[in-house]
């Protein structure tokens, strides 16, 4: 009996119970629905709030820029009107240094033409004195270029005299003459002169070297004959020099059958120093079409240097002409002299 009254107890305990636990629950839920929709109230005003800061500091910014943005316009707008202001003024004084300097022109205009018809007088008889004295200078170097011709030609006629007496002599010897010598022709007087070649005379019982010389035809149109020693019968017979009228040339040959030879010139080590300086040659006219000028130049005779003549050439087809070289070689000067070569 007992143990019913007590499994009576304990289910009466249980129905009371539930329901009362099933209210505590509603009730905390609602509690807690309370308290998250109180959180995210002060959620969303905190937000809210925090949002109304950034728009105010947003217009607080906007309007400082604002105000700098008008104060760097007032800025700039004075600093223009600033350099309008200068420029006016710098015109105004350049317009004002302009007008002063016209008018100081303009005063001073008298004195710089008279100033310049002075100078200009001064240039004309300055031009005037130097005419004078290049006039007479002229005039006193054709003087002395006659006064020389004078002489020079009493020389050359006293030369002309003992070499016709030179040249009349008939020398007939059992001695040879030595080989001719190699001369070096100066300047021609004049494109009428032609070079006498030197020779072997007889003088004093001895062979005497007779110089060549540049000398005028006694009449136009006649070439000179060079004197010569011919070996007749065992005796070297002295024939004199002499003019003879040209006689016609003879035609030319073939340029085909015009064959050279091509041979090394010799080489010159010279232990002075250089040479002199390259002088400079009138040339002459060109005796014909394709002629070649061969330029002058200093060659070594043995003792000094010596001025070799430029001349015209006759052309050489296949053939170019390799003029002449001084070099330097240590403490010497080697010379190659010019000569032709095959292209």
């Amino acid at each position: 009996m007992r143990t019913w009254v007590t499994a009576f107890a304990v289910l009466f305990g249980l129905g009371t119970a539930l329901p009362a636990q099933a209210d505590r629950d509603e009730e905390s839920r609602d509690l807690q629905q309370a308290k998250r929709r109180r959180d995210e109230d002060r959620a969303r005003l905190e937000r809210e709030r925090l949002e109304r800061e950034r728009l105010e500091r947003e217009r607080l910014d906007r309007g400082r820029q604002d105000r700098e943005r008008a104060d760097r316009e007032r800025l700039e707008r004075e600093r223009l009107e600033r350099e309008r202001l200068d420029r006016g003024r710098q015109d105004r004084e350049r317009l004002e240094r302009e007008r002063l300097e016209r008018d100081r022109l303009e005063r001073d205009r008298p004195d710089r033409e008279r100033a310049e018809r002075e100078r200009l007088d001064r240039d004309r008889l300055e031009r005037e004195r130097l005419d004078r004295e290049r006039g007479r200078e002229a005039r006193e170097q054709e003087r002395a270029a006659r006064d020389r011709e004078a002489a020079e030609r009493g020389r050359e006629i006293r030369a002309q005299e003992a070499r016709q007496e030179v040249r009349e002599q008939a020398w007939r010897l059992r001695m040879a003459p030595p080989a001719p010598r190699t001369e070096m022709r100066s300047v021609a007087p004049s494109p009428r002169h032609i070079w006498i070649r030197g020779y072997w005379g007889w003088q004093d019982d001895r062979h005497v070297w007779m110089g060549g010389h540049w000398e005028e035809p006694p009449t136009p149109g006649r070439v000179w004959v060079d004197a010569r020693w011919v070996n007749e019968n065992g005796e070297w017979v002295f024939h004199s020099g002499y003019w003879e009228p040209a006689a016609a040339p003879p035609p030319p040959p073939p340029v085909a059958a015009a064959v050279y030879a091509e041979s090394a010139p010799a080489e010159v080590n010279i232990a002075l120093g250089p040479p002199p300086p390259r002088r400079v040659e009138v040339v002459p006219r060109q005796p014909g079409n394709g002629y070649l000028w061969i330029e002058g130049d200093w060659i070594w005779d043995g003792r000094h240097y010596q001025w070799a003549s430029g001349r015209w050439e006759a052309p050489r087809p296949g053939w170019v002409w390799a003029p002449p070289q001084w070099q330097p070689a240590g403490a010497h000067w080697r010379w190659r002299p010019g000569h032709w070569r095959r292209r």
